[in-house]
């Protein structure tokens, strides 16, 4: 999905894979892969569709096709390779207006994994425009690059990427986003589209910046969200520091009443915690992704990785100013929790146990071989690519020595470095390039309307790289989101940069954008507090209230124990887990469109967020804006037995939570913060 490694993404990206199907690869040439292909007696396009495609089996709405395209324009490497496509046609016209072509990210992921994704999107504009989901070569179902070595990231990942490599050969450096753009041109001319709108997210529009760059008579527009340049990439990735840095103080000062420092003293907050750690690391145990107790290594560089999720883990947000807190207080467990949740137990205290792996049937929706080849191609690396191994780590030396700890404070240039959400020197066994072209093909960026979209909290495609991609397109608007993370169109429950998005591609104009100043605040966690009498008190809402001190912090720890619950959305990779200090709940969702819409029902079951106050219950919430309510009863040593209701509207800046009902036969009658969550 972006110039780093998305070794989680598909936990927090695509809960709903599709099954996918293994394809080996010899170091020379692809084998062929199945289609889901026509049913007996397929019938004939209807107008409107492309001649030449037949009516898709697991695709209901699609038409397919395929269309082989040479491994190698230059002529050096011979072979063909097939890429296959999702023609969807318009409902409501013989014949369409337009055509949207989305792209996926990754790179690596298929586009048409995602299909649901970009339907729901463009679904008001489908009526007059068709839609074309095309799997890039060595993705989905074009020919998925499989290196075993690689995908199941059990071993040494640089190891492992450079057996991938030698296991390609010659094919090394054909999967590159030029050629990606070569062969969209071509499906484009079998199908006899003249211009095609755009629409990429993440590396889908680092594609849609190589396509417009390269074939602009083919664009009509361009939508590139969540972004970063196809030329001038800094190989360090620097302004992610800075954009670290500056998230932290402008995440508290969006949530200034539960922030438990001020917005100016994040940064210090955070030097003092890596400094700790740099110092002494911090052994201890806390639940994993799935619920297990595992044992936790905290150090400067597990601390690095765990906060470059917050982007795409809204609970990381709220939790990290208090996480950050309780530790330098002696309590690491929050913490520990959200590292555990990123990368597994820590290796050094379970020898064997890495980071939480991704199934080997993923292959069709993600292929990490097709990964490497695109990354270790494109995007530029710390040594020169024409080095060998050992003067490539040379290399690759002198250039950590040289980085300045200016741009990686509070860390070191080491600590930094040695990140594994970078993997740095991922690509450093990678074969030497002999044919690969660059994505920008030079000379002058095409003056074609552009939209630029990004959420101001992003990590992956910083908002720095994201300006300066609007800027070297001279006809672009840039639209930054507040609030928003990475990708912000796709899945939007504030139906605000989705709608620019559309408004964009029907007008060519982004039009009135001031809905981004309604997307609420991720609301941070106050304290985390071991038991009840450490939790703040919720506020008393009228005089039928009857509470009690211990009631109302009974009361408040009831409210984060649900919104911890919603935390762990994004945070695990399943819908059951448990809470800080034990207990289990579950997540469940109705089915269909749109997924905003969508009303997600909890359990849970003796849930602990402090260790004395358990609480039990169900409920449900809207995605998007709208109502939620939970039925709760709390007990344990910290709290009078309770039945409680808890209610409150979704999506709304600043919002509060009114609970109600009874604690130790006393009526209650409060108001805390709101459960917050992308």
């Amino acid at each position: 999905m972006n110039p780093k490694h998305p070794k989680k993404d598909a936990f927090t990206r695509s809960r709903s894979t599709v099954s996918a199907f293994i394809l080996g690869i010899t170091a020379l040439a692809l084998a062929a892969v199945t289609l889901p292909g026509p049913a007996a007696a397929s019938p004939q396009p209807p107008a409107g569709v492309p001649q030449g495609l037949t009516k898709c089996t697991q695709a209901l709405l699609a038409w397919c096709g395929q269309l082989e395209v040479p491994l190698d324009r230059t002529g050096q490497t011979p072979g063909v390779t097939t890429v296959r496509f999702q023609y969807y046609p318009a409902t409501d016209a013989t014949e369409p207006v337009g055509t949207i072509v989305a792209h996926e990210g990754g790179p690596g992921y298929a586009t048409t994994d995602s299909a649901e994704y970009f339907l729901e999107l463009l679904q008001p504009l489908r009526d007059s425009r068709a839609v074309l989901l095309v799997d890039a070569r060595g993705t989905g179902w074009s020919d998925p690059l499989d290196c075993p070595e690689a995908q199941d990231y059990a071993g040494d990942w640089v190891d492992d990427a450079a057996a991938c490599g030698k296991r390609l050969g010659p094919l090394a450096d054909l999967y590159t986003t030029a050629n990606v753009a070569d062969d969209m041109a071509d499906v484009l001319a079998f199908l006899k589209i003249d211009e095609v709108d755009l629409y990429g997210d993440s590396y889908g529009s680092f594609f849609a910046q190589t396509f417009t760059a390269r074939y602009p008579n083919l664009v009509r527009s361009a939508i590139f969200d969540g972004t970063y340049p196809i030329s001038g990439l800094d190989p360090w990735y620097s302004t992610t520091a800075t954009r670290l840095r500056d998230n932290l103080r402008i995440f508290c000062s969006r949530s200034p009443d539960t922030c438990p420092v001020k917005p100016s003293n994040m940064q210090d907050l955070l030097m003092e915690a890596v400094g700790v750690l740099r110092l002494t690391p911090i052994r201890t145990t806390a639940p994993d992704g799935y619920g297990y107790e595992v044992p936790v290594t905290l150090t400067p560089r597990r601390l690095l990785d765990t906060l470059l999720y917050t982007d795409v883990t809204a609970g990381y947000m709220r939790a990290m100013p208090a996480a950050l807190a309780a530790m330098l207080r002696g309590n690491p467990r929050p913490l520990a929790r959200m590292v555990a949740e990123v990368e597994g137990a820590s290796t050094d205290a379970a020898p064997g146990k890495t980071a939480i792996p991704r199934p080997n049937d993923e292959l069709r929706g993600f292929s990490e071989g097709a990964y490497l080849a695109y990354a270790c191609s494109d995007y530029p690396q710390l040594w020169d690519k024409d080095a060998g191994r050992a003067e490539r780590k040379r290399q690759f030396a002198r250039a950590i020595a040289e980085l300045s700890p200016s741009v990686t404070k509070p860390w070191t240039p080491q600590e930094w470095a040695s990140s594994e959400f970078f993997v740095y020197d991922y690509c450093i066994g990678w074969p030497k390039p002999t044919v690969a072209e660059p994505p920008f093909p030079g000379g002058r960026y095409a003056n074609v309307p552009v939209l630029v979209l990004n959420g101001d909290l992003d990590l992956r495609t910083d908002v720095y790289q994201a300006r300066q991609v609007a800027d070297n397109f001279p006809n672009s608007t840039y639209v930054e989101v507040p609030n928003a993370g990475h990708v912000t169109a796709i899945y939007d429950p504030d139906r605000c940069a989705s709608v620019i998005a559309r408004r964009f591609l029907t007008t060519l104009d982004a039009g009135n954008t001031s809905c981004t100043e309604d997307i609420p605040e991720h609301r941070a966690i106050r304290v985390f507090a071991e038991t009840a009498q450490q939790a703040p008190q919720a506020d008393v809402a009228s005089n039928r209230d009857e509470s009690t001190a211990r009631d109302r912090r009974a009361a408040y720890v009831a409210m984060e124990t649900v919104a911890d619950v919603i935390d762990r959305w994004y945070a695990i990779p399943g819908y059951t887990g448990t809470s800080l200090y034990g207990g289990r709940f579950g997540m469940y969702t109705t089915s269909g469109y749109p997924f905003t819409d969508r009303i997600w029902s909890l359990q849970l079951n003796h849930l602990r967020w402090v260790r004395d106050i358990q609480v039990t219950g169900t409920g449900t919430m809207a995605r998007g804006r709208g109502p939620a309510e939970m039925a709760l009863t709390i007990r344990g040593p910290g709290t009078d037995k309770g039945s409680l209701t808890m209610t409150w509207t979704t999506r709304v800046p600043l919002a509060t939570a009114s609970i109600t009902g009874t604690i130790g036969g006393r009526s209650v009658d409060l108001l805390v913060p709101a459960p917050t969550y992308f």
